[in-house]
């Protein structure tokens, strides 16, 4: 049976690759990773507070339990991860970040500000987005199914597939180019 790399707090690793493997409630507190992979592997439980994930691969990885609070992301790949399962997000930074096909279903992302990433096709219904940035973001064809609004701040991102008829919107902040885009999907040309 091959041994597990052993991953300790207040470490700085760089271009490993753990894939698939299985790391339940390790204690990684400010540890950084630059350029790893975690592509499927098993954090549940893990307690991640003020870690760093710099050009890492997270893909499907399991995050369920799991403490974030302060975690940075920087330029990783997150594709299709499931945010609701019990984790704490509170001060977490995502910057350039892939979030393609995740699910934040029912996740409070208040106050929390991501930036450059994209969305596209991500479960954000039943989310609370109060006072959330979103500041150049790709958010095309997001599920907004009961999305909670509250000065949300969107501009700069792309909304194709935001529906006026069907998704509850009161809250978002847009600017001028993006309300013509969200009209647009409804039918309405707007002329200045």
């Amino acid at each position: 049976m091959t041994e597990l790399p052993e991953l300790l707090p207040d470490r700085a690793y760089r271009g490993l690759a753990l894939d698939g493997l299985r790391y339940v409630h390790v204690e990684l507190e400010s540890a950084t990773f630059e350029a790893c992979s975690f592509a499927g592997t098993d954090l549940r439980d893990a307690r991640l507070n003020g870690a760093t994930f710099r050009d890492c691969n997270l893909t499907r990885a399991k995050l369920a339990g799991a403490n974030l609070f302060g975690t940075a992301f920087e330029r990783c790949k997150l594709m299709g991860v499931d945010f609701h399962d019990g984790l704490t997000l509170t001060a977490a930074a995502f910057t350039g970040c892939n979030l393609d096909y995740t699910g934040f279903c029912g996740v409070v992302l208040d106050k929390m500000t991501f930036r450059q990433c994209t969305f596209v096709e991500a479960d954000l219904s039943l989310a609370s987005l109060r006072q959330a940035t979103f500041a150049d973001c790709d958010l095309s064809g997001v599920d907004l199914t009961e999305t909670v609004f509250f000065q949300t701040d969107l501009r700069g991102s792309k909304l194709s597939g935001w529906n006026l008829k069907r998704d509850e919107l009161a809250g978002i902040v847009v600017s001028t180019g993006q309300a013509q885009e969200l009209m647009g999907e409804i039918g309405v040309l707007v002329v200045e």
